[in-house]
């Protein structure tokens, strides 16, 4: 992937159920890390973190389907991220379950996106048409449109 200017985010499916579980727990217990399977993290975790460095977050935009159709509804703040090559066990915070992980993020909070965002509105950072079927395989990293 070619270094841009431009500042990169992540687009990850959700469930309206979870988003209200985590932004929950997140008012209740404030910042504290996720954990995601996602592999594909490792092809941008450098310009992640640098650009952590820089601006001090990025944004993780939540696509939330529905019949005929979703739409990204909101992004949490991320603040901290932690990658790993091979999967390591993680216990969350909010639901005190272990999973295998292949990421750790900092979340420092939820914003409500209004009006939402279809997923067509982003624009891939590898020129791709963002499509809900590239989310069963990982994150989408798309450029911030908000920067």
């Amino acid at each position: 992937m070619s270094e841009t200017a431009a500042f990169l985010a992540l687009i990850e499916s959700a469930s309206s159920r979870g988003v209200e579980a985590r932004r929950r727990f997140l008012g209740e217990h404030g910042e504290h890390e996720m954990g995601w399977s996602y592999a594909n993290i490792g092809e941008v975790d450098s310009r992640l973190n640098r650009q952590i460095g820089r601006k001090g977050f990025f944004r993780l935009f939540l696509y939330v389907p529905r019949e005929g159709g979703g739409s990204v509804t909101h992004w949490m703040r991320i603040t901290g991220l932690k990658t790993y090559s091979r999967p390591t066990v993680f216990n969350d915070p909010a639901d005190g379950r272990r999973y295998l992980v292949h990421s750790r993020m900092v979340i420092s909070s939820i914003e409500t996106l209004d009006p939402a965002l279809r997923l067509e509105s982003f624009r891939s950072i590898d020129n791709r048409k963002p499509d809900p079927r590239h989310l069963e395989l990982g994150f989408l990293f798309v450029v911030d449109p908000e920067v």
